[in-house]
């Protein structure tokens, strides 16, 4: 009896710890809003899930991008159309910052996490999310644009 119910027990336990949320903070946001003059660039990192993919993509002010897969060792660059660039400047524009007080990531063993850096002159901005804290992050409209434009560039 012992041995049909120990894998039970552990498959309960397995599935329970899946998809949590943490009180983690990752302390890589600055406490300041990105802004957008000129000349800016944006980088995300997208890793993780079942597959254990790594992909990153890099945006310039001037429309143009570099996407790579990592395990593949793909790269694409390209340059985006002038409503593409206005859609991302808005996106990052619209971008909100988390609170300090409130987790920016929680433990999710199969999810995506998306590590996004905005350099503005001398100003970088960076946070860290996954599938989870995504929708709350206020982050949401510039990760799709950035993950849609990769998976794009990539087929």
């Amino acid at each position: 009896m012992f041995r049909k119910i120990l894998p039970l027990i552990l498959i309960i336990a397995l599935l329970s710890t899946g998809c949590t949320v943490s009180p983690t903070i990752i302390p890589a946001a600055t406490p300041t809003q990105p802004g957008i003059t000129a000349e800016w660039v944006v980088k995300m990192t997208q890793s993780g899930g079942i597959m254990g993919l790594m992909r990153s993509v890099v945006v310039s002010s001037k429309g143009n991008y570099t996407v790579t897969d990592h395990r593949t060792k793909k790269e694409v660059t390209g340059r985006l159309g002038q409503i593409e660039l206005v859609n991302l400047n808005e996106s990052i524009t619209k971008a909100k910052l988390p609170s300090p007080e409130k987790p920016t990531i929680g433990i999710c063993t199969d999810c995506f996490i998306y590590d996004i850096e905005i350099i503005n002159n001398s100003e970088v901005f960076t946070i860290q999310m996954n599938d989870i804290s995504l929708p709350d992050s206020g982050m949401e409209d510039l990760i799709t644009f950035l993950r849609d434009l990769t998976n794009m560039a990539l087929k």
